[in-house]
């Protein structure tokens, strides 16, 4: 009896030491990222861009009016993130360049840029992918596997999956 009541008690002694850990107060490391629906309901009226938040690309909703197509939300993308989205800590590695983009649905879907592929880091090109990709879903034209095909004006040609999170 002795010897058990001993052991109960060098366990909790034990519990209750919890290994010399101090409890700390609440650290603050800023804000989280914003992710949200990116098909369905929870995008009517909005578009979806896909920005760079501590080194992930992440989907963020742009309120509009209706739908955009994917062009169109590919130009919103090229402009950059707002100054809202910005203060949130959102950037683009997307370059600001002048000039038609174009997107086709098939199988896979394409993406035609006026710009070269090395200007583009591999985050820049998963932002275009999934921004592309998002849009085409939202207007019924959904690419098979998520995957979009960029293309640039030199004939180079990537096939990308859209990775986010």
């Amino acid at each position: 009896m002795k010897k058990t009541r001993i052991l109960a008690t060098l366990a909790a002694a034990t519990l209750v030491a919890a290994c010399g850990v101090q409890p700390t107060g609440v650290v603050p490391a800023g804000p989280g990222p914003s992710i949200r629906a990116t098909t369905g309901a929870a995008v009517l009226g909005g578009v979806t861009l896909y920005f760079v938040s501590d080194g992930r690309v992440i989907p963020v909703t742009r309120p509009t009016e209706g739908f955009i197509s994917p062009e169109g939300a590919l130009m919103l993308l090229l402009k950059g993130p707002s100054e809202g989205e910005a203060a949130q800590g959102l950037t683009t590695f997307v370059p600001p360049e002048v000039g038609r983009v174009e997107v086709y649905s098939g199988d896979p879907g394409t993406i035609v840029l006026p710009f070269t592929v090395r200007k583009l880091s591999n985050q820049a090109i998963n932002q275009l992918v999934c921004t592309a990709t998002a849009a085409s879903t939202a207007i019924g034209r959904p690419p098979a596997f998520q995957r979009m095909t960029v293309t640039f004006p030199n004939g180079d040609a990537l096939l990308q999956t859209c990775k986010s999170g």
